[in-house]
């Protein structure tokens, strides 16, 4: 007897033995209830790695016990394109060539990437099946095959139809570095230290961390229960520097405890501020571009990177006399859930999707238990946010991804919306020139359709039988990118939630406490881990 077991000697041909004979493909039984997991896809953009194999176990546990007790079980595999995840690492290895983005068209840039996916896809493959994972090849899905894209097209279509989508200018978080708008979830926050400037507005002391945004400011405003700033209200304050005189307004928004109690309105990059703009029909300036450089700026700044222009904006500060005093303040900042670089507030024009009407019917079939949750914890973090969304940008400035099927009347200027087929004139004005936007669909709008999309294109009759799904089984982080999404769009398309119980799971963590990924970021030495225990 061998002193080992050499699983490289036996293993693939079990496998292949079992694949073949079909007993992984379950067989569709009228009456008999069936009991379905459709895999959460993992990312195409890299191999599979230890935290994988992890999750996949847990599947394979449960897909075993139940395919043994006789149910007709399925157990669903496929591959997510992961847009802006799988464009930043292909970006990643052009850099490292001396190319980037820039240097090709649209077409050939997403040919490469494609041409990169597959390979990996493949790789994928061939790891699921050395670690002995029972799915069933035969319903393999890609999130971009033609079929589920026809699936996404339509759902975006009904949402439109039905008054849940609108193309608006808004405050979004965009990153300069990913050349992308991210939605209110992809925004990680850090706590850091960074000075608090007490500013000289003439009438009124400004407190802020960003000087560089003064030649945005539209106003300064107070809160009037404040008493040592609401005698300002009504008269006007001079933006330092450029000498423009702003009104000084009256908002409730305001936290009168927070620095000097008065805030620089600026209504084109944050959040708080666009709101008390559009209250008091304030206008809205953009002083730092998609590149995060400064622009519409005095000449002196403009083109500089917003970081660079904040130190000079300060000196020069300093030098006109007008910071009065500055302060050590701690607090949180946006960041880039992808490169932990700073996240930019910038107004910008996106497709929102309303998710109100979305929201009330999730809680409700999670209070009905017709989604049950294993974790007490985790149904109350579900219910958290989906109390607290705002309107979702689903429009990504990037290639690779789902094409969004809107297309823009060179005449009027107005938008159609179609299933995915070009229109051939235009809905307002009937011109027949459109050109359609060149965004691309956040990929969690996608992958937020999988359960069903995957069922609806597979063989004929498996969305009859095997949808409602029995568990969805991902790691606990994805809850609110993936699985709250899922519900939504879920009940939206079909009336039925998409899964009858949340699975989720733990993170496998490197030495630092840092999640197992083959772009693992610390928080501390913002640099690659390169911690990736592959599983082949």
């Amino acid at each position: 007897m061998e002193p080992r077991y050499d699983h490289a000697k036996y293993e693939a041909d079990i496998y292949a033995l079992w694949e073949k004979s079909g007993a992984f493909t379950p067989k569709v039984i009228r009456g008999k209830k069936p009991f379905t997991i459709i895999m959460p896809p993992p990312n195409a953009s890299d191999p599979l790695h230890i935290g994988h194999a992890r999750e996949i176990s847990t599947q394979d546990i449960l897909i075993r016990y139940h395919r043994m007790k006789g149910e007709p079980t399925l157990w669903l595999p496929g591959a997510d394109h992961a847009g802006i995840e799988t464009q930043y690492i292909f970006e990643k290895k052009l850099k490292e060539k001396g190319k980037s983005r820039f240097d090709y068209d649209r077409g050939t840039l997403y040919k490469m990437i494609w041409d990169y996916v597959q390979e990996n896809t493949g790789l994928m493959e061939t790891q699921l099946r050395k670690i002995g994972a029972s799915c069933d090849w035969t319903r393999f899905r890609f999130t971009l095959d033609p079929d589920i894209v026809k699936i996404v097209y339509k759902t975006f279509k009904k949402l439109y139809d039905d008054g849940l989508v609108y193309r608006g200018e808004r405050i979004i978080n965009y990153c300069p570095r990913c050349g992308t708008a991210f939605s209110q979830l992809e925004v990680n926050y850090l706590e850091r230290d960074d000075p608090l400037y007490f500013l000289d507005y003439g009438s009124v002391i400004v407190a802020t961390t960003r000087p560089e945004t003064i030649f945005a400011d539209v106003a300064v405003a107070v809160n009037p229960k404040d008493p040592k700033n609401s005698k300002t209200i009504g008269k006007t304050a001079t933006i330092p520097l450029i000498h423009r005189e702003i009104p000084i307004i009256e908002d409730s928004l305001v936290d009168p405890s927070f620095g000097s109690g008065a805030l620089k309105v600026t209504p084109g990059h944050d959040a708080t501020d666009f709101e008390i703009g559009i209250k008091h029909k304030l206008s809205a300036i953009s002083v730092i571009d998609k590149e995060g450089r400064m622009t519409s700026v005095p000449s002196k700044y403009t083109g500089m990177a917003a970081e660079i222009a904040r130190k000079e904006v300060v000196k020069d500060l300093e030098e006109a006399q007008k910071i009065k005093r500055v302060e050590a303040i701690h607090h949180t900042v946006g960041v880039c859930y992808r490169d932990k670089g700073l996240i930019e507030p910038m107004l910008s024009k996106q497709w929102f999707l309303k998710v109100t009407p979305l929201v009330k019917p999730s809680l409700e079939a999670i209070k009905k238990r017709g989604v049950v949750f294993t974790a007490k914890k985790f149904e109350k973090i579900a219910i958290h946010w989906l109390k607290n969304l705002k309107d979702w940008n689903v429009s990504r400035q990037i290639v690779w991804g789902i094409r969004i099927p809107a297309w823009r009347c060179d005449k009027c200027l107005e938008w159609t919306i179609t299933d995915g087929k070009p229109p051939k004139n235009c809905r307002s004005c009937n011109h027949e020139k459109l050109t359609q936007d060149s965004d691309t669909f956040d990929t969690w709008f996608s992958s937020g359709q999988w359960p069903f999309a995957t069922l609806m294109t597979t063989q004929k009759g498996d969305f009859e039988y095997f949808y409602p799904t029995t568990v969805i089984n991902p790691s606990y982080d994805i809850l609110p990118f993936w699985v709250i999404r899922m519900i939504m769009l879920g009940l939206f398309v079909t009336n039925k939630a998409p899964f009858e119980v949340v699975l989720l799971h733990g993170l496998v963590r490197d030495k630092y406490g840092v999640k197992i990924s083959p772009r693992a970021m610390s928080s501390i030495r913002s640099k690659s881990l390169k911690n990736t225990v592959l599983t082949h």
